[in-house]
């Protein structure tokens, strides 16, 4: 089996560990299928705004799109950062049918929707392909991000499972005006997925904004998660940008032709 490169990184302070600690459901099963289902209230985070040394706060309002992607994430943006926009506090109540009241989406709520390609997308438990992507589980405390394009009716042959919503939507894909993108992240339920809400066109390909799914009640399941967006293909094509809104006060980056990146969440 072709192994990918992996790029590790480590987050410093105890705070990371305590910012994410929602998107992972107890219990462990290797099996893509779901498992019981958990109630949950996980905690929507810290506030985005970051203090100043003059005691003021600044909120970091810039989502441009950068432009010059080689294999690894442009200079300008780096592998962790904050949301460029306000995450509202929004907590899970569970009413007397066993559903909670939040939107799982709440994450993207404030996000900009425009400007944008036309995209569809289909999201699934595992990784779909056969020898790309995410293979296992590093670590408990870490999580992990691929991102890939499909760009001819060749790369459908890198798909391992060719059953199901995600796949079908990539294999139909007309490449000649389209294009698909796939996002996986790994490792927890399978009700928390990636979910893309804008894929921008840059000068030399695209880059995809999105968050994790945050439902209330969630399975408790331990397995990799994939989104496959295809999109109106741009005039350019050779790379790829993920953005992705994974906590209130946090947001992971990938680019396309990085291979499996790590993070390491452990002080």
């Amino acid at each position: 089996m072709k192994r990918t490169r992996r790029a590790t990184l480590r987050l410093v302070g105890g705070a990371a560990i305590g910012a994410l600690s929602g998107c992972l459901a107890p219990g462990r099963n290797s099996s893509g299928d779901g498992g019981t289902e958990t109630r949950t209230h996980p905690s929507p985070g810290t506030d985005p705004d970051t203090e100043t040394d003059d005691g003021h706060t600044e909120t970091a309002t810039d989502d441009e799109t950068p432009t010059d992607t080689p294999d690894g994430l442009p200079d300008d943006l780096s592998r962790v950062d904050t949301p460029p926009y306000e995450v509202g506090d929004v907590e899970c109540h569970i009413d007397d049918s066993g559903e909670g009241d939040r939107d799982p989406l709440y994450l993207c709520a404030n996000m900009a929707s425009e400007p944008s390609l036309s995209f569809e997308q289909e999201s699934t438990r595992g990784t779909l392909f056969a020898d790309d992507g995410l293979e296992g589980p590093p670590d408990d405390d870490q999580d992990q991000l691929y991102a890939t394009l499909l760009t001819e009716a060749d790369d459908i042959g890198r798909f391992g499972d060719d059953s199901g919503d995600a796949y079908s939507l990539a294999a139909d894909t007309d490449f000649g005006t389209h294009a698909a993108l796939v996002v996986q992240t790994g490792w927890g339920s399978g009700s928390i997925v990636p979910h893309v809400k804008r894929i921008e066109e840059t000068a030399d390909g695209v880059h995809a904004f999105g968050c994790y799914t945050q439902p209330c009640v969630y399975t408790s399941d331990f397995t990799a998660r994939t989104t496959v967006a295809r999109f109106e293909r741009p005039d350019a094509l050779d790379s790829g940008v993920v953005s992705l809104t994974v906590d209130p006060s946090m947001r992971y980056n990938v680019a396309t032709g990085e291979g499996v990146v790590t993070i390491d969440r452990l002080e």
